[in-house]
């Protein structure tokens, strides 16, 4: 590839991160590091063949349907760029972090930026009529807040022995009602989604405390640019190996992200 190409790409990468800015969408860049790292876990899970006898007894039928893929020729075009943003920008620059940033420090960071997605967690567990949930999410939030530093640390779960967060957002909400999840759809840096999830995303911004304080452009960019970069360093490595077994990591990408939401509604 040549540095002009490489130019362009960077160019590309920090317009699409000034449009999704914390200012006017301060959700995605969380959910984009979920969808990123639930489908990569869900891709590389162990798959369980079923013996003769089982093959042979009736199927249960599915609580969920998958979602169509009309714009595939265009999303496997946005997934090779995501893919090549990935080995030529994310994960060196994300490898030269940690090699400054220790291990601990890191993880502080995320916790501190997920203890923030609690009002998202928080309204969708309530309108699913997860009240135990949503109860147990307040429960973290102010211990974490309080004791945990702002939430870098997981005083909750180390002190009180409270269960990990109950991660519900608006896609799933809407899909808990009944809303199919519409056409498949790869987005930008972002990575998989749905029509579904996509409006759904757009929900989970207005609970988002960052969206509601104004923000310098340059400083909301480089503030998820940031935080990207820090998550990305903890799991170097679940990408490659994910690719390593996927015959087609566009297809195997989709049919893990899909399944992944699925099963994220009907638990």
């Amino acid at each position: 590839m040549n540095s002009s190409s490489k130019a362009l790409m960077v160019v590309m990468i920090f317009l699409l991160m000034s449009f999704y800015s914390p200012s006017r969408d301060g959700e995605r860049w969380v959910l984009a590091d979920l969808a990123f790292r639930n489908a990569a876990m869900a891709a590389t899970e162990t798959v369980i063949v079923p013996s003769e006898e089982e093959s042979e007894a009736p199927a249960e039928t599915s609580k969920g349907e998958s979602a169509p893929d009309p714009l595939e020729r265009l999303n496997r075009v946005v997934f090779q760029f995501n893919d090549k943003m990935y080995f030529w920008v994310l994960k060196p620059v994300s490898q030269v972090y940690g090699i400054f940033i220790p291990p601990g420090i890191r993880v502080c960071i995320r916790n501190g930026f997920d203890n923030l997605r609690f009002p998202t967690r928080f309204v969708n567990n309530a309108l699913q009529g997860k009240f135990k949930a949503a109860g147990i999410e307040t429960a973290r939030f102010v211990i974490n807040s309080t004791m945990g530093l702002a939430g870098f640390f997981e005083a909750a779960s180390q002190e009180f022995n409270l269960p990990p967060p109950f991660d519900e957002d608006t896609g799933q909400t809407l899909g808990f009602y009944g809303l199919k999840p519409g056409f498949y759809v790869v987005l930008p840096v972002l990575g998989p989604s749905s029509l579904r999830d996509g409006f759904g995303l757009a929900g989970d911004t207005f609970l988002n405390p960052l969206f509601w304080i104004p923000q310098n452009l340059w400083l909301s960019t480089a503030i998820r640019g940031g935080v990207l970069v820090n998550n990305t360093s903890l799991r170097i490595g679940d990408y490659e190996d994910f690719k390593k077994a996927a015959l087609d990591p566009y297809a195997s990408m989709r049919q893990a992200y899909l399944q992944y939401r699925e099963n994220e509604i009907f638990k």
